[in-house]
C-alpha cells in the first residue's frame, strides 16, 4: 500500500551466562498498528556474542 510503512525490532534472548540464546524479529504496521513476530530463531552455537554486534 503507498505510503505505509513498518517499523522493524530485533530482539535477543540471553542466557544465564549472557550467550544469545533466542534471536526475533517483530514487525508493526504504522497505519494499523498489527504488530506480529516474524522470525524467530534458537541459537544453539557458541560463543554468540558476535550476534550482539551484528545488529
Amino acid at each position: 500500500m503507498r505510503g505505509s510503512g513498518v517499523e522493524a525490532a530485533i530482539a535477543s534472548s540471553l542466557g544465564d551466562d549472557g550467550s544469545v540464546r533466542w534471536v526475533t524479529v517483530g514487525l508493526r504496521c504504522n497505519r494499523g498498528g498489527f504488530c506480529g513476530v516474524y522470525a524467530d530463531w534458537k541459537i544453539d552455537y557458541s560463543p554468540t556474542h558476535h550476534l550482539l554486534t551484528m545488529v
